[in-house]
């Protein structure tokens, strides 16, 4: 796929848009308005293995990316394999805090968060949608750049569900504890 400057520019406008969409979503997010999620010491604590194991997952998918290139299977974008690496990263980040109480900080408010990330979730699948039936998903026997919109569903889904998972796991353990007292 060709670059031009033009392509360039819409892309780094809409880094920059949606860096102001996150700060207002942040302040939106969390009960005390600010932008800063805010975490307990045992929470920093498992936030911070948390980023180790992304960082690694990170790196392990960058060598898988870069054997495929070696070998000459090119299954997406240049821009999309950039993209599945951060995701990557991010989702083991997400999935290694959900289970260990990180995710959630000490000033969210889980309902405004589970619909910010329902509003994310349909934005990108209609994009995902959008790019099907316009034939654009696939282009040249690869994934283009619009893999990234498939991706952050991939990510979203798969949050949404380890949050159910983790939700029950702790009713069991609450209906566990009740019956014990």
């Amino acid at each position: 796929m060709e670059y031009s400057i033009g392509k360039a520019a819409g892309l780094v406008t809409g880094i920059i848009v949606g860096l102001i969409i996150c700060v207002v979503l942040f302040k939106f997010i969390n009960r005390n308005r600010k932008m800063k999620t805010e975490y307990d010491e045992r929470q920093k604590a498992a936030r911070g293995m948390a980023y180790m194991y992304a960082f690694w997952s990170a790196m392990i998918a960058t060598a898988i990316i870069m054997v495929l290139d070696s070998a000459g299977i090119a299954l997406a974008s240049s821009f999309t394999k950039g993209a599945f690496i951060i995701y990557v990263g991010i989702i083991v980040h997400i999935s290694y805090s959900i289970f260990n109480d990180a995710y959630y900080g000490i000033n969210t408010n889980k309902k405004r968060f589970v619909i910010v990330c329902l509003i994310a979730g349909l934005c990108n699948l209609l994009a995902v949608i959008g790019s099907i039936k316009g034939g654009v998903l696939i282009q040249d026997g690869i994934i283009s750049d619009a893999g990234t919109n498939l991706l952050c569903v991939i990510m979203l889904f798969t949050m949404a569900i380890e949050l159910i998972i983790k939700e029950r796991i702790d009713s069991k353990k609450a209906v566990e504890t009740e019956s014990e007292d």
